[in-house]
C-alpha cells in the first residue's frame, strides 16, 4: 500500500513538472473575415427594387399646352420647378424646315388645267425632265399645275428654267414652316402623378393651358428634364 501512495505522488510530481516546462497553449482568437460579397441579393433589399421599379412603371407624366409665347413657358417651367417638380421641354410638332414649291399658275377652269396637265406631261418625257407633277383640285390654288417643293430654292429654281424651256412660266412660292408648338412635360418626383389640386395651383392664374397624361417610361428616353 505505501508502495501505491509512492507512486501516485511521483506521478503527480512529474505531471505537475510537465505543465510547468511546457504550458498548454490557448488557441489563437481566429481573425474577423468579411462578408465574401457573393452576388446575392437580400430579400428585404429585391423587395425594395421592385417596389421601386413598379412605382416608376405606373408614374404618370403630363404634356402641357397651350401656352401664347416663350416667356409664359419659362415662367411657367420655373415654377413648376420650385414645387419639386421635373420639367422639360417636349420636341417640336411640326418639325418643318422652310421649302419652295414650284407651279403653274389657276386657270380659269378645270377642263383647261387638264389640258395643259397633259402637254405638260408629254413635253416633259420628250425632254427627259423628272417633276412630280399634278393639278390642285381644291383650295386656294384650284385649277393649278404643282410641279414639285423642294427644301432648297436652288432646286426649286433649276425646275423652274428648265420647265420655262419648254414653254410655259412656272412660279416659285415661299412655304414658311408651321409655327412650333410650345409644349412642356411636367414629371412628379414624389409621387404617382402631378395630382390636381397641385396642377390647379399651376394654373390658377393661366387658364389658356391644359394638360394630357401619359406614362412617363414612354417619353423618358426623349427627353432631357431639367
Amino acid at each position: 500500500m505505501r508502495y501505491v501512495v509512492i507512486t501516485l505522488v511521483l506521478l503527480n510530481l512529474a505531471h505537475l513538472g510537465w505543465n510547468l516546462g511546457w504550458p498548454l497553449t490557448e488557441p489563437e482568437a481566429g481573425e474577423s473575415r468579411a462578408l465574401l460579397n457573393s452576388g446575392l441579393t437580400l430579400v428585404s433589399e429585391f423587395d425594395s427594387r421592385n417596389l421601386q421599379a413598379d412605382s416608376e412603371a405606373e408614374r404618370l407624366c403630363s404634356l402641357v399646352s397651350g401656352f401664347e409665347d416663350e416667356a409664359e413657358t419659362a415662367e411657367f417651367m420655373a415654377e413648376a420647378i420650385s414645387r419639386s417638380l421635373d420639367a422639360a421641354y417636349a420636341a417640336g410638332q411640326s418639325g418643318r424646315e422652310r421649302q419652295y414649291r414650284v407651279f403653274l399658275p389657276p386657270t380659269p377652269s378645270a377642263e383647261i388645267a387638264r389640258l395643259i396637265l397633259e402637254d405638260l406631261a408629254a413635253r416633259l418625257e420628250a425632254a427627259d425632265v423628272t417633276a412630280d407633277i399634278g393639278l390642285v383640285s381644291s383650295g386656294d390654288s384650284q385649277n393649278a399645275i404643282a410641279l414639285g417643293s423642294f427644301d432648297s430654292a436652288t432646286a426649286a429654281v433649276s425646275l423652274r428654267d428648265r420647265i420655262s424651256a419648254l414653254g410655259y412660266s412656272p412660279q416659285i412660292e415661299r412655304i414658311q414652316p408651321e409655327p412650333e408648338r410650345l409644349e412642356l412635360w411636367l414629371r412628379p418626383t414624389q409621387s404617382g402623378r402631378v395630382e390636381t389640386p397641385e396642377w390647379l395651383d399651376l394654373t390658377r392664374e393661366r387658364p389658356n393651358l391644359s394638360r394630357v397624361e401619359n406614362l412617363c417610361q414612354t417619353i423618358a428616353q426623349a427627353i432631357q428634364f431639367q
